[in-house]
Formats: structure tokens, sequence, C-alpha cells
């Protein structure tokens, strides 16, 4: 009895583009779905930095009697032991901070990812639409549209 050996059988060349193009259709569905749930975990952190840095702002000014001048004096006062805690975690730069007064509203803002201003396409959360905001009452807003 002779046995033969048959050589394995490869795919084909169509086989291989049909796989290739399922891959690139699935993947073209699911990264908006990947890419908002990275935008939304961006935004919680932003919303947990700025709940820190409200927390150290009163007790900066329970104990100095006054509102530090910038918000890196929160670091330099150890108010604030980890550094990265005052820098967006969308844009990377230090958040905005409006030092407040006693005159000033408790709806107003004193620190946020942006400044107030900045325009919708241009702020860093939600598909540019959005910006996260503590007031000086303590709350903590995320705003889309224009700002009053």
């Amino acid at each position: 009895m002779v046995c033969r050996r048959v050589a394995p059988r490869g795919f084909t060349l169509i086989e291989l583009l049909v796989v290739i193009a399922i891959i690139a259709i699935l993947s073209a569905i699911l990264m908006p779905a990947l890419t908002s749930a990275t935008d939304r975990s961006r935004v919680t952190e932003c919303r947990s930095n700025l709940t820190h840095i409200g927390m150290a702002l009163k007790m900066y000014y329970n104990d100095q009697g006054d509102w530090p001048l910038q918000i890196r004096g929160l670091y330099d006062a150890e108010f604030v032991t980890d550094r990265s805690i005052l820098i967006c975690t969308k844009t990377g730069v230090p958040y905005y901070y409006d030092r407040p007064d006693q005159t000033m509203p408790n709806e107003r803002f004193i620190a946020a990812c942006c400044p107030p201003s900045t325009l919708e396409g241009d702020r860093p959360h939600g598909y540019s639409k959005s910006f996260v905001a503590l007031k000086k009452g303590g709350e903590i807003v995320e705003i889309t549209g224009s700002v009053p």
C-alpha cells in the first residue's frame, strides 16, 4: 500500500480578503463606541479632579483665610500632594482658575478644564461640545452649549 502525502491546503486570496474586509467593517463599527467610552472616562476623571480641587480650596481658605492666587498654590502649600490633579486629563494643561472673592456669587465658575469663554467647538470634552466646571458653591457641573 502506497501512502500519498497530501499537501496542506491554505487559504485562497479571496478568503483572506473577505476576512480582512469583515475585520475592517467590525473595527469601523466599534471605534465610535470606544472613543465615546474613553471620552466619558476622561470627563469622570476631570470631575474627580475638580472635586479634589474644590475640597483643597475649602481647606486652603479655612487655614489661610483667603483664596490662593493661582491654582498651583494648592500644591505649593501641600493641600494637594499629586500635581497631576491640577492638570486636565484631556487637554494636558492646568485647570482654568478664577480666584473667588467675598462678593462673587456661588454660581460663578472658579475652576474648569478650560476657560468658560472657550467656543463650543474648541472645548475638550464631549466631542468638543462640553467642559466640566467647579462653581464657587462647590457644585461640579458639565456645561454644554453657550455659557451665560
